[in-house]
């Protein structure tokens, strides 16, 4: 058999395998990748220098960082700006939250940004006695977090994947805040909306009572420990035993938000082509160095499978433009849809709304590998910037919170008492505003 086709049908194969959850992403991810490599699809070297790559040891390097300064406290300091909002009304705070959480997960893994931040909303709403509720603020959180995440290369896998397509082709990759104009224009642009009418519709269709006990924040821990294999860390210690605040050392969150603004400093100049990985890793290391955080027991809840799940990814994609898959999928889209398919604010429209829809009901960062690895080599092909389509792939696959299985970050605020149909009218109506910021921003931007 062609070994394009016999790639399709191993993509075929492990998307279904996403889809039923009968397995762990990770392996899943991992079965694909070996299913190509014995296909032929691509070689072992090939297919296994991914887990060594850029985005990887980026990914890795960031979260060390990361870790710092929440193990630090220093982020107390900013949750108590944020519960001085309280006073001003829960629209306010709705919206103030939504937007925060956006600009801090562009730096930050947003599934540890909503554990961090869950039980702080939740001790404000004990000590408001029903002026802040969870139910209006937990969905908000995630939404805010999942957008701003695609903003740049260290907040999320998405851009990341998309970049290394770029990349395999022969592309100039991603700059470190190459997708943050995107980003940003739909946080904003959703803020807008939910300062407008979404808060008001949240109140009105969020008619369930308010969710109490710590019943309901074990349940989204146990999800979140159960898909991501994480031991407990600071932030799901303070969930589970309904901390807000972690005690404050001054000299370990000087080191920590020094490095970590260095890095994001390096990661703009890249000074002597350093690689963004090189940066990450180097300033994990001095917080280590300095005892910011414990390297033990950084290594031993390392978001490991997260990490083979993005390395494998990359593999995935690899494979799926070297073996042809891709040219396949794209003559076969010309020929179902004419010469429409050519054009470019057509195909940014097709790739953002296949994203947004299908991410609803798989694992987001492989459906960025394979969209990516059609729309590039398509855009390539007839003469079109490549740039905007890669970001069409990663942005749409990252607007899924219409059903509570789109990703771990909003399953775990499921724990607020929201039902599917929630989901499917709040996540739906604002996913589809930002596909259409992303259309118009993408286009406008790009001038395409």
């Amino acid at each position: 058999m062609n070994t394009a086709y016999l790639t399709l049908i191993i993509v075929a194969l492990t998307c279904v395998l996403y889809v039923i959850e009968k397995l762990p992403v990770a392996l899943v991810t991992v079965l694909g990748l070996l299913a190509m490599v014995f296909a032929g699809s691509l070689s072992y070297s090939d297919a296994f220098s991914c887990f060594g790559s850029t985005p990887v040891t980026l990914t890795f390097g960031m979260v060390i960082i990361i870790n710092a300064i929440i193990d630090s406290g220093v982020i107390t300091e900013f949750e108590h700006v944020l519960k001085r909002m309280t006073r001003h009304g829960e629209k306010l705070f709705c919206v103030s939250f939504f937007i925060s959480a956006g600009l801090i997960s562009m730096f930050s893994n947003n599934t540890a940004l909503v554990a961090m931040f869950m039980p702080f909303i939740a001790s404000i709403a004990a000590a408001s006695r029903g002026q802040i509720q969870k139910k209006h603020l937990y969905m908000p959180l995630a939404i805010g977090g999942l957008i701003g995440g695609t903003g740049s290369l260290a907040g999320s896998t998405a851009p990341l994947l998309a970049s290394n397509v770029l990349e395999t082709v022969g592309h100039d990759p991603f700059s470190f805040f190459t997708t943050a104009p995107i980003a940003l224009a739909i946080l904003f642009g959703i803020a807008i909306c939910y300062w407008l009418f979404l808060y008001d519709l949240q109140v009105k269709w969020f008619d369930f009572p308010e969710q109490g006990g710590e019943a309901h924040l074990d349940k989204a821990i146990e999800k979140r420990e159960e898909m991501l294999d994480l031991d407990e860390d600071i932030a799901v210690k303070a969930v589970l035993h309904g901390e807000s605040e972690v005690p404050i050392d001054k000299k370990h969150g000087f080191i920590a938000l020094g490095v970590f603004v260095a890095v994001v400093v390096l990661f703009i100049i890249q000074p002597f082509g350093w690689d963004l990985g090189l940066i990450a890793i180097s300033g994990a290391v001095i917080v280590v160095l300095t005892g910011c955080v414990d390297g033990k027991k950084e290594l031993r809840n390392m978001m490991w499978p997260a990490l083979i799940t993005l390395a494998a990814a990359l593999g995935i994609a690899t494979g799926f433009v070297k073996s042809g898959a891709g040219g396949v999928v794209i003559d076969f889209l010309v020929s179902t849809f004419g010469p429409a398919m050519t054009n470019p604010k057509v195909m940014v429209a097709v790739f953002l709304i296949a994203g947004w829809v299908i991410s609803n009901f798989m694992s987001n960062g492989s459906l960025v590998s394979m969209l990516a690895s059609v729309a590039v080599p398509m855009a390539i092909q007839y003469g079109s910037n490549p740039v905007p389509m890669a970001i069409a792939c990663c942005i749409g696959a990252s607007l899924a919170f219409a059903t509570p299985v789109a990703t771990t970050t909003i399953t775990m605020v499921q724990v607020a008492g929201y039902r599917f149909k929630d989901y499917m009218r709040v996540g739906g109506i604002v996913g589809a505003i930002g596909v259409a910021i992303a259309w118009g921003a993408i286009v406008l931007i790009y001038g395409l």
